[in-house]
């Protein structure tokens, strides 16, 4: 669940209902790497006029007079052959020779020449200069009214100089409207609502008149330009906005756009062929003139070259589109991917959580960047990237957090029943040992007792004794421990264990005979360690059974042990007890001796437990018989020895009995 909280957390990011710190700006960090890595194509077609500072020392400091701006319009159209001038520029003031106003609005009146000036939203519905006729009005104006950014106020030309030039557009992008929250230009926009009307950009007004007085529809997702000399289409961004596709630091040395100073073409000192049917836009790069912006591939970019910019990379198809629709899908996205694995990580491991968050978050890099470079889509992908990774981070968390838990868990439970080596062999994996479970496993099971202990205790004081028993058990702990068994408990003066869980041990069998043997060598030891003392000697019988028994964590609500139960269990009990019988310090069943590879036994007789209606087969090791024959002889002698080894084990897997 609290995956799928994460989840959905940043698919509201995504759709903005939720405001998750950074990750916009990461998107756009996203866009802006991938528009400084690509590389400026030279575009002919579009030349800038720039009013450079060489300019403004030549011809003094700005505004110029308008005849100068009337005599580098004539020089551009009718000496250069332009196929449209665009002004970035505006006249919003009377010159105090109104001659000038009026040879620059006669210059206009018949040559291809688009004039620029701007919309605003934050100067109170101020206004000045004469707006052009609006693109669209009435009913088409109302029904494209919700896509698009809507102004409250603009700075537009002299009434005179509106009136006889052929087109106008608005050259400025602002806050919604192309101007992202950082002050960065990463798009224009192409339309934009005033009042009741629709007015056009600076861009697709230079386009019309390049097209030749093209039309203009709206096409679904595409702005349609149509006229005389061709079609282009403007991909449509959210609200009414278009991508500009820079390229290169910008300016005259961006190696994009050929560059011509002002002064150079009111002086004659340019090559005109450079002019002939293009569109020339006239702006500055004059840092006095602030007009040099913030965009993602330089802060200080020339105004006029994202408007040139934009019109290259509609000639050439290149514009990239940011839908209105991209945060539903980036959300929708995001729920799938980031959805799949929070339902997927909690049942890998760690390393599994890795690759599974590594694949998720290449799977969307790679939508994300197919989308871009083969559909031109601009599409967020922070948010997706950021719930795989917090996913995959909280998975981690979660998951040592709950191994952890586990670990200790383990630790806990197997601390007094295995040796440390075992313990931490099985912390290396907790859950493949399934703690509070129980399973029927093929166990041999082990019973020492000591002899007379009854006695013993009669003859000692109780701290004395604790010692004594301490010493034994202990003794006994670290023989099972050293051969890979598993110590089920301690009853008064008698220890169980067993092999084959929590481990798998496939020569359980074997690891117990030899553990009773040695078992039997350390009670050797002890005895002679215990004697010199002046304290009783000590001997123990042992008793070994293999069989199917029911093991694992067992107990009530209030108090659990990890123990075994079954028959086999029992019997190896009983085995135990008919030590005393046959006077051998180690009986083991015959499942144990069928199991058992390394070891040699002997049958001791036909034996009659408590609890069986039919007698059972019990056999001793060999090499118990001869250890006990070096050490102090018995009072009784050791019975008949029927070897049992090698074929003659064989022959009892037959179900047959062998020869002595």
């Amino acid at each position: 669940m609290a995956g799928l909280a994460i989840v959905a957390a940043f698919a509201a990011a995504d759709l903005g209902a939720m405001r998750i710190n950074g990750l916009s700006a990461l998107d756009r960090e996203l866009y802006d790497g991938r528009q400084r890595l690509a590389a400026p194509v030279r575009d002919d077609r579009i030349v800038i006029v720039d009013i450079d500072e060489r300019s403004l020392a030549a011809r003094g400091r700005w505004p110029w007079d308008r005849a100068t701006i009337a005599s580098l319009v004539q020089a551009l159209v009718d000496r250069g052959g332009a196929a449209v001038v665009g002004l970035d520029i505006l006249f919003a003031e009377r010159q105090a020779n109104t001659d000038d106003d009026a040879q620059l609005a006669r210059t206009l009146a018949d040559r291809p020449v688009v004039l620029g000036y701007y919309f605003t939203s934050d100067r109170n519905g101020r206004t000045s200069g004469a707006l052009p006729a609006p693109l669209y009005d009435g009913d088409a104006a109302r029904e494209l009214a919700p896509q698009m950014t809507h102004a409250s106020g603009y700075g537009a030309n002299l009434a005179e100089l509106q009136r006889t030039a052929r087109a106008s557009g608005f050259f400025n992008p602002f806050l919604g409207g192309g101007l992202d929250p950082d002050g960065v230009i990463r798009a224009l926009p192409l339309l934009i609502g005033y009042g009741d009307a629709v007015y056009d950009s600076l861009a697709v007004a230079v386009m019309r008149e390049y097209l030749g007085n093209a039309s203009l529809a709206v096409q679904g997702d595409r702005l349609v330009l149509e006229g005389t000399r061709g079609r282009v289409e403007f991909p449509v961004s959210a609200q009414f906005t278009a991508m500009v596709p820079l390229a290169g630091r910008g300016g005259p040395n961006g190696g994009r756009f050929q560059y011509l100073s002002a002064t150079d073409v009111l002086d004659g000192r340019v090559d005109w062929s450079l002019l002939r049917d293009h569109i020339v836009l006239v702006g500055t790069t004059a840092p006095g003139l602030t007009d040099l912006r913030a965009t993602p591939v330089s802060e200080v970019f020339p105004g006029v070259e994202i408007h040139a910019s934009l019109l290259s990379g509609a000639l050439d198809g290149r514009i990239k589109q940011r839908l209105a629709e991209a945060p539903t899908i980036a959300a929708l996205l995001t729920l799938t991917v980031a959805g799949l694995l929070a339902l997927a990580l909690p049942a890998l491991g760690a390393l599994g959580a890795v690759l599974a968050s590594v694949v998720g978050s290449m799977t969307l890099a790679g939508a994300n960047a197919i989308a871009y470079s083969n559909l031109g889509q601009v599409m967020p992908l922070s948010a997706s990237l950021a719930a795989v990774l917090a996913l995959g981070l909280f998975n981690l968390a979660a998951g040592w957090l709950s191994e952890g838990r586990a670990r200790r868990a383990m630790m806990q439970l197997f601390g007094e029943y295995l040796s440390p080596e075992l313990v931490e062999q099985m912390a290396r994996d907790p859950y493949a040992y399934r703690i509070g479970q129980s399973t029927n496993r093929e166990l041999t099971i082990l019973f020492a007792d000591i002899r007379g202990f009854t006695r013993i205790a009669e003859t000692m004081e109780p701290e004395a004794l604790r010692e004594y028993l301490n010493a034994f058990l202990t003794g006994m702990t670290e023989v099972i421990h050293a051969h890979r068994g598993t110590v089920d408990k301690y009853i008064g003066d008698a220890v169980m264990a067993f092999w084959g869980a929590p481990i798998d041990d496939p020569a359980h069998a074997d690891h117990a005979v030899s553990a009773a043997l040695a078992m039997q060598a350390e009670v050797r030891r002890m005895s002679e360690a215990l004697h010199a003392r002046g304290l009783p000697p000590l001997a123990v019988g042992i008793g070994v059974n293999t069989g199917v028994a029911r093991v694992g964590d067992m107990g009530s609500k209030r108090r659990r042990a990890y123990t075994a139960v079954g028959d086999a269990v029992n019997l190896a009990s009983r085995l135990e007890g008919l030590t005393k019988q046959y006077e051998v310090p180690v009986i083991v069943g015959e499942a144990t001796m069928r199991r058992c590879r390394q070891h040699a036994f002997f049958e001791l007789a036909r034996a009659t437990v408590a609890g069986r209606t039919e007698s059972v087969r019990v056999f001793a090791p060999t090499a118990v018989c001869e250890a006990s024959a070096q050490a102090a002889p018995t009072t009784r002698p050791m019975p008949a020895p029927k070897q049992v080894a090698g074929d003659a084990r064989e022959a009892l897997h037959e179900g047959t009995s062998p020869g002595v």
